[in-house]
């Protein structure tokens, strides 16, 4: 048996020394290293910041070069964002199309219900032998002049008694009834609308058919007059030509029911600003034959 020397643990190995040396070499290259990046980040700032001529064309021709290196790099992130991008609008065009096929199966389902409502009314109309109302024939022209805010309650147009039309004919535009002729000429008629003072219109508001006339206020609300007593009519009901004297058809969509204060009146479907052209209806009736 030999026994070591007691100093022995305190001799460093010839490797340790080696690596020593060469840590701290390293660290001293890393420090110089970050140091001179340092260095180098500072002048570029202090380069950025300046307006040297040569320089701005230094950076105008780097960027000019990497320009194509940072357009193909950007390639991969544009394909993925594309591919998003179509995946969502994938998910939301199926959202859509099963939105659609249900809403499809409904609107069959309405149509066959009212298929069979039409074959029970012909049904009925034959056990009653009632007569077919006929379909309303029209002719559609272009307002010349008037202007309900300024010159009065009329407007003029550019049909008349060559076209047919004679006076008390309804007028109506895309959205509903306006008023009728009062005065016609070979090429062109005068419209009474239905908000001048002297209009009467013979109504019927609600579900209930409730029956009054609406009587022209000079403003956009008709008022309503000579309702039945204790007749019950509520804001929201819609209001409709009756058709009663035989003077218009009756059906023509006239407005709602608005309360303004105690008192009830109708707000108007068809709006006379920005009116350019009107359909008149031709409508021959007892009441029109007694007129004329």
């Amino acid at each position: 048996m030999f026994r070591k020397s007691n100093h022995a643990r305190y001799k460093l190995h010839p490797h340790s020394l080696q690596r020593a040396e060469g840590s701290r070499i390293t660290n001293g290259l890393s420090g110089v290293l970050l140091f001179g990046l340092v260095l180098i980040a500072i002048m570029l700032l202090v380069l950025g910041k300046s307006n040297n001529l040569q320089l701005k064309n230094m950076r105008s021709k780097a960027l000019d070069l990497t320009s194509p290196l940072l357009q193909l790099a950007n390639l991969p992130a544009s394909y993925i964002q594309r591919s998003i991008d179509r995946l969502q609008n994938f998910y939301e065009n199926s959202e859509k199309l099963h939105q659609l096929r249900l809403e499809n199966k409904r609107l069959q389902a309405v149509k066959w219900d009212i298929a069979r409502l039409e074959q029970n009314n012909t049904k009925l109309k034959a056990l009653l032998n009632s007569a077919r109302e006929p379909r309303l024939k029209f002719v559609s022209g272009r307002i010349i002049s008037g202007n309900p805010a300024l010159f009065g309650q009329h407007m003029l147009v550019n049909v008349g008694r060559r076209n047919g039309v004679h006076a008390g004919f309804a007028v109506i535009n895309a959205d509903g009834f306006i008023g009728r002729t009062f005065e016609t000429a070979g090429r062109t008629s005068r419209i009474l609308l239905i908000t001048d003072k002297s209009s009467r219109i013979p109504i019927k508001i609600g579900k209930q058919g409730i029956r009054g006339i609406a009587t022209g206020t000079g403003s956009h609300s008709p008022k309503i007059d000579f309702l039945p007593h204790n007749a019950s009519i509520y804001e929201g009901d819609l209001v409709f030509t009756s058709g009663h004297g035989g003077d218009l058809p009756k059906g023509l969509r006239i407005g709602v029911i608005r309360k303004i204060g105690d008192k009830y009146h109708i707000a108007l479907s068809a709006k006379n600003e920005g009116t350019e052209y009107v359909s008149i209806l031709y409508f021959k009736q007892p009441g029109l034959a007694r007129r004329n």
